[in-house]
């Protein structure tokens, strides 16, 4: 018996994942996450509705509520896991959070909440689960192009991942320089980009190919996916992509046995971002 688990799952790309999870897979438990229980057991019922018929009857769907930005909604999944002898196969990290381009709020208010959820959320709730996941299992980040760093950031922002030597502090450094960064507004200055999602983006793809390296000796891929430009919420539905197009490079991290561990991938492809 297989388990997944699914972060931000009640709407968007997380949900199209869960449902077509629900279509791909056999014998396995699938945990559709959401920080609200009214939306994620909405969620819950509706994926069920639609993919009727086409769910093996040997998958079991669960809901459990999960704020990734909270240590305590964490511990507690983590625990009813453990409790409960669930081992993870495949962690599919994709709750994330963007502001409007028109956002009124300032640079600084934009950074912390941003980076608050797209970096040190994933970086947390990674942290409680981690420890949960079987050997040779994955863990999948979905992370954004606008993650790449290549004519965005100076160089010797770039320069310090290109090693691979650089270390969860180094990464912690680099965002919270930007945050420092916001208010007096140097940020381009400092050599980074305006844009607070694309920092989060960058520090989620480096952590993704950190936690490769550490993981290494348990076998567990670590790999970070750009899902594409997908018509959700977060880009007011103007993205090209239907989000079960949105669903194939993220399903192709968790589900295939050619994905590559510790790379970035865009279009079941290894892409650069560094570059």
């Amino acid at each position: 018996m297989k388990v997944f688990v699914v972060t931000g799952a009640n709407k968007g790309i997380g949900y199209g994942i869960v449902r077509n999870l629900l279509k791909l897979v056999k014998e396995s438990t699938i945990f559709l996450t959401a920080r609200s229980e009214e939306r994620g057991l909405k969620a819950m019922d509706e994926v069920l509705k639609e993919v009727g018929t086409m769910k093996d009857s040997s998958i079991d769907l669960k809901f459990h509520q999960l704020d990734i930005t909270s240590e305590e909604s964490c511990k507690n999944f983590r625990d009813y896991l453990d409790k409960d002898n669930y081992k993870i196969d495949v962690l599919i990290n994709n709750a994330g959070f963007a502001f409007d381009v028109d956002a009124t709020e300032s640079p600084l208010v934009q950074a912390k909440s941003t980076i608050g959820i797209n970096y040190y959320g994933t970086k947390m709730v990674s942290k409680y689960l981690i420890p949960l996941i079987k050997d040779e299992g994955r863990i999948v980040n979905i992370c954004s192009m606008c993650g790449k760093m290549g004519g965005y950031y100076s160089q010797d922002k770039i320069d310090l991942f290109k090693t691979n030597t650089y270390t969860e502090k180094d990464i912690d450094d680099f965002v919270e320089k930007y945050i420092g960064a916001c208010e007096p507004d140097n940020r381009t200055v400092e050599g980074y980009p305006c844009s607070s999602y694309r920092v989060s983006k960058a520090a989620e793809i480096a952590l993704t190919l950190l936690y490769h390296r550490q993981l290494s000796d348990r076998k567990i891929r670590a790999i970070a996916c750009c899902p594409g430009y997908v018509a959700t919420d977060m880009t007011n539905y103007k993205g090209p992509l239907t989000i079960d197009e949105g669903t194939v490079t993220p399903l192709y991290c968790a589900l295939n046995e050619e994905a590559p561990s510790g790379e970035f991938i865009q279009h079941c492809e290894v892409s650069t971002w560094l570059t």
